[in-house]
């Protein structure tokens, strides 16, 4: 029997579901175990990339996954998302959480290997692969031609950099789980593998950060400690003149899935993509 399959005959204490992925967490004595499950209409199965990590300070930070290409489950002693964590009300050291989050990606960066698979991209660039070549009509609406060669000009560069190392694909608050002080968490990995200069696996944790501190005002200050603690540790990031479309790509995507797995109509879309255009120096919305 399956991790996941098993999982499930077990109390649930936490379940969100999309048409992309469904999340399940139970409790297993004293840790915790998250089981992610391809939903009904991801248009690609999980990375089946083999990852190997050297052993080094913060290893632990890091849990792969086990499963096949459709369910992942993870064992840790965090059950909480960051979200609980900036929205909870109870007092935590949000700057610490960041760097710990940031050591994590850093641990990855540094200390991963993919083993006999010399190249891949990842996951989450070939699930973009539809919008950024225009074949979705709200982004090219709102961020045009040239704001949509912007994003893939930066994609481009992060993935032929000559420093290329195993990135995450999705090092967000989906895969980045925490216990309720945030002191200690854990990096979800394997879902999305692949090759890619680290600044890929950092923009998207910015961007994501970047989303919430324009949709949420009441959390800016959470957002703006837990993103300085995350800097400090993160590792190279994108350069100042790469920023822009580097946050752009992660709001836009988080666009189009939520427009296609998660039930969000074309306005609320249309609203992150204008934010992701006013990242860009050539969009419709900026000319």
């Amino acid at each position: 029997m399956s991790a996941a399959m098993d999982s499930r005959q077990k109390s649930v204490i936490r379940s969100t579901r999309t048409d992309l992925l469904s999340t399940g967490v139970y409790q297993v004595g004293g840790a915790y175990e998250w089981v992610h499950s391809l939903g009904v209409g991801a248009p690609i199965p999980f990375s089946s990339l083999p990852i190997s990590i050297a052993p080094a300070p913060g290893a632990d930070l890091l849990v792969v996954g086990v499963g096949g290409d459709r369910h992942r489950s993870y064992s840790t002693p965090a059950g909480s998302t960051v979200f609980d964590l900036i929205t909870a009300g109870v007092p935590a050291n949000l700057r610490a959480a960041g760097r710990i989050w940031g050591t994590a990606l850093s641990v990855l960066h540094d200390n991963a290997s993919l083993i006999d698979f010399p190249g891949s991209t990842p996951r989450t660039v070939q699930r973009s692969e539809a919008w950024l070549g225009g074949a979705w009509e709200p982004a090219c609406d709102v961020l045009g031609d040239s704001g949509l060669r912007e994003i893939r000009r930066w994609i481009e560069r992060v993935l032929s950099d000559p420093h290329q190392v195993v990135v995450h694909g999705y090092p967000g608050m989906a895969h980045w789980v925490v216990t309720p002080d945030g002191a200690a968490g854990s990096l979800l990995t394997g879902e999305d593998l692949g090759l890619a200069h680290p600044a890929y696996d950092i923009a998207w944790v910015l961007g994501e950060m970047a989303e919430l501190h324009a949709f949420h005002p009441v959390l800016r200050p959470a957002i703006e400690e837990l993103r300085n603690g995350f800097h400090e540790t993160c590792g190279e990031g994108p350069a100042q003149s790469e920023i822009g479309p580097a946050l752009a790509f992660r709001i836009a995507q988080h666009a189009y899935d939520w427009h296609h797995y998660a039930g969000a109509g074309e306005a609320q879309s249309k609203a992150l993509l204008r934010l992701a255009s006013s990242y860009l120096n050539t969009t419709p919305e900026t000319r």
